[in-house]
């Protein structure tokens, strides 16, 4: 009888440690699944460490971008303010041509929708778009994939825009049609890697052009948390530090940084007039801006 209950105990001992290892395993996946997560940054994961790969994570050129954002509340939110924001500029009314600049426009499929929307709110008025990208590449693709007489594409690093006085892209597009500003101009999720690339003077000096080319200005706003977790990515890639991330004054968690970009662009002659109730899917604010009527 001893024998029998020993042999019992020894089979439910052995059934608890089974139990106990697959519990531990399972806890130790959902864990590193758990910091995946906090360390992730939410742009397309890493595969390799190529340095035409380093380059579009240094500025955010990802040429999956629209595979891994594929939930996207961007043009439903602007096509929302649209009505109010048209009635703003005086463009409510037909036979007003609106003229729209994208800036960090990737493939051109947010831009794509942007012009959709437009068309949609404004069925009997001309809708005029440019995109603008860093990268060569995505510019092409995007003229394939989307490309038409009333919605262009072209190469151009706004920052270098921004600091030359040269005649770039943007300027010779204005001067084609014969507009002195742009009716809307949005920067979505670029700003941060201007700011990391080229500093706090940088990323002033793209606000300025920006604010000086545009009648509303959409702005979609990373957080100071995106920030620490992109330059932590660009160490794990091999590129090391960006040269301005130390030095900069313009940072601060709990929605600081975007309070002081959203102060300066105000400070340019802007006023904030839609601001995003809640935080998108990315946990980013969608800014719009109106200039200031003299």
């Amino acid at each position: 009888m001893d024998c029998h209950w020993r042999f019992v105990e020894d089979r439910l001992f052995h059934i608890y440690q089974c139990f106990y290892q697959q519990l531990l395993f399972i806890y130790n996946m959902s864990d590193q699944t758990r910091k995946r997560k906090s360390e992730s940054v939410d742009e397309t994961p890493l595969k390799s460490n190529t340095s035409s790969e380093t380059d579009g994570v240094r500025h955010g050129s990802y040429h999956q971008y629209y595979e891994f954002r594929s939930e996207d509340s961007r043009p439903k939110y602007i096509e929302k303010c649209l009505p109010e924001l048209l009635k703003l500029i005086d463009k409510h009314q037909e036979g007003k041509d609106i003229y729209l600049l994208d800036v960090g426009c990737n493939s051109g499929k947010l831009t794509r929708e942007l012009f959709e929307k437009l068309k949609n709110v404004c069925p009997e008025q001309q809708i005029q778009v440019l995109g603008v990208d860093i990268d060569q590449e995505l510019v092409e693709k995007a003229t394939a994939d989307h490309g038409s007489q009333f919605l262009e594409f072209a190469h151009a690093d706004i920052s270098e825009v921004s600091s030359s006085k040269e005649t770039n892209q943007i300027e010779r597009y204005m001067l084609k049609k014969d507009i002195k500003r742009f009716d809307f101009l949005c920067c979505f999720s670029v700003l941060m890697y201007i700011h990391l690339n080229h500093g706090d003077d940088g990323l002033m000096r793209v606000l300025d052009y920006v604010c000086s080319h545009t009648e509303l200005l959409v702005l979609e706003l990373q957080g100071w948390k995106k920030y620490r977790d992109h330059a932590r990515r660009m160490r794990k890639l091999g590129a090391g530090e960006y040269d301005h991330y130390s030095q900069l004054t313009w940072k601060g968690s709990n929605g600081f940084l975007e309070e002081q970009i959203s102060d300066y662009v105000v400070s340019r002659g802007f006023t904030v007039i839609s601001n995003t109730e809640e935080k998108n899917e990315f946990n980013r604010d969608v800014v719009i801006y109106a200039r200031n009527k003299s």
